[in-house]
């Protein structure tokens, strides 16, 4: 594998699971083109079949139904059938802050009692510095754990502890990292540490945040495409965008951010491992996987956390559910503009077919994969042949029929609409990052004066804020109420 953030497309062709529907699409004529470009708000996509997974998950939350009807606060921390045996013999304990891994844990351990007592000082550095990078136009997220591949034994290469994504008109894309460290460091081995880590994750640019440096070591650096930036550099930088102090909002607001991810972990309702999977696909599989793969596996993951939407959740468990969800529609996001980027010069015709065989192999091309199914059966005959001499098998081998999953047809249209509307969407992360997190995370009505601010194109942007979360709705289940203020419901009081 080339590129562990997906700019290329390949990944291990053993984990990826193909959904099916009964079905194949057919190609799209100009007539049925044309109707699929009505907005997706005016038409809905089509109601399919339970699948057999979709059965099973839905008998697997029916033991629910008595608590749900009682409206009983369920706890994320055990399950449901534990969770009245557990109160009554746990004790309460303080709220703590569980600690995120990372191998440099000696330079972001220590608290600052000046800045904020809740988070160590390393990490609010992090929380400055994606705050500054939604400032300068880039998508930003905190904390990747960068493995070797999407395998589950892979290994870790290291974290990313800001990594952002900055959007063009034409959605080509220009990649940042920022490696943060508060408390000392030997610079040289760092920077030719950072210049391994860029080669191999194939990012443009990298800040490397550290006490101050020589003059003569920041020319090293700026050489290989790092610069270093001393704290001090960053307070004049927050002015010259005009960030004041105290200004944490959206994605940004490390009271709201701080270690979701590890609280989703621990989630369990009525079990661990759906929860504990997407955490880990946010914070590191997402990051090693192709685009389509990104997509199947985030609708696949909203579809879960969909099953417990509607459950009587303590406020807590309900914000890091929301949380989820939100992070999830972004990250989605992030792989249709990827996607689009590649479709960009192709015509409508080229885009579908090209949709088509993303989204039913992925990385591996279905003329591939015929091969290698081929292949596989020729030497299982020969090894039964060899062992059964009298056994008669077929002459022609069975064919290999893959199809893409039941959504093909409104992602198609999907990517028609981003790319033949680039200015509805090429800023479209940026805004959902920010308004998800800022307003439908804390169910507060917009500032529309706030967001005309920070988007100089915000009429354009929500119309594709509409058509992005409409799809999201009716493929995942996500109730429509998680986005409300998205769609201009607002918030009584």
């Amino acid at each position: 594998m080339e590129n562990k953030l997906g700019k290329s497309d390949s990944t291990s062709d053993s984990k990826l699971k193909i959904e099916k529907h009964e079905e194949k699409p057919q190609p799209l004529d100009e007539q049925k083109l044309e109707k699929k470009l009505q907005p997706l708000d005016e038409q809905e996509i089509e109601e399919k079949p339970q699948t057999p997974d979709e059965q099973k998950r839905e008998e697997k939350f029916r033991f629910l139904d008595e608590q749900i009807k009682m409206q009983l606060p369920i706890s994320s921390e055990t399950s449901v059938k534990e969770s009245s045996v557990k109160a009554t013999s746990t004790k309460s304990s303080p709220k703590q802050y569980p600690t995120r891994k990372n191998n440099y844990n000696d330079s972001k351990g220590k608290a600052s009692s000046k800045k904020d007592a809740s988070i160590a000082e390393g990490y609010l550095l992090e929380y400055r510095i994606k705050r500054l990078m939604f400032y300068m136009g880039y998508f930003s997220t905190i904390g990747i754990d960068l493995r070797s591949d999407y395998d589950a034994n892979s290994d870790k290469i290291t974290d990313l502890d800001v990594y952002g994504v900055y959007v063009h008109k034409d959605f080509t894309t220009k990649t940042i990292w920022a490696d943060c460290k508060s408390g000392g460091v030997e610079v040289h081995k760092r920077i030719s540490w950072i210049k391994g880590i860029m080669g191999e994750a194939e990012i443009d640019d990298v800040i490397f945040v550290s006490p101050k440096a020589r003059t003569s070591v920041k020319e090293y650096a700026r050489k290989s495409g790092i610069q270093i930036m001393d704290v001090g550099i960053l307070d004049k930088l927050e002015q010259h965008y005009g960030i004041a102090k105290d200004d944490w909002h959206g994605s940004w607001n490390h009271n709201k951010q701080y270690n979701k991810s590890v609280k989703l972990s621990k989630f369990s309702i009525p079990s661990n491992a759906p929860y504990r999977n997407i955490s880990k696909f946010i914070t590191s599989d997402y990051w090693v996987l192709d685009n389509y793969s990104r997509v199947k596996k985030s609708i696949t993951a909203l579809r879960e956390l969909a099953l417990v939407c509607e459950l009587p959740l303590s406020k807590d468990d309900s914000e890091t559910v929301k949380w989820a969800i939100y992070e999830l529609v972004t990250l989605f996001l992030l792989a249709v503009l990827n996607i689009s980027k590649e479709l960009y010069y192709f015509s409508d015709e080229e885009k579908q077919q090209s949709v088509l065989e993303g989204l039913s192999s992925s990385d591996i091309p279905n003329k591939r994969r015929k091969e290698m199914f081929d292949t596989a059966l020729r030497i299982a005959f020969a090894k039964v042949k060899s062992m059964y001499p009298n056994v008669e098998l077929p002459d022609k081998l069975p064919d290999i029929n893959l199809v893409p999953p039941n959504y093909f047809e409104a992602f198609t249209d999907l990517i028609l609409r981003v790319t033949n509307n680039p200015f509805n969407y090429y800023d479209l992360l940026r805004y959902l990052d920010y308004t998800l997190m800022e307003y439908e995370l804390n169910s507060n009505n917009p500032d529309n004066n706030k967001i005309n601010s920070l988007f100089n194109n915000s009429h354009e942007i929500i119309f594709g804020a509409k058509t992005v979360l409409n799809f999201i709705v009716q493929t995942t289940k996500i109730p429509r109420s998680y986005f409300n203020l998205s769609f201009g419901v607002n918030i009584t009081s």
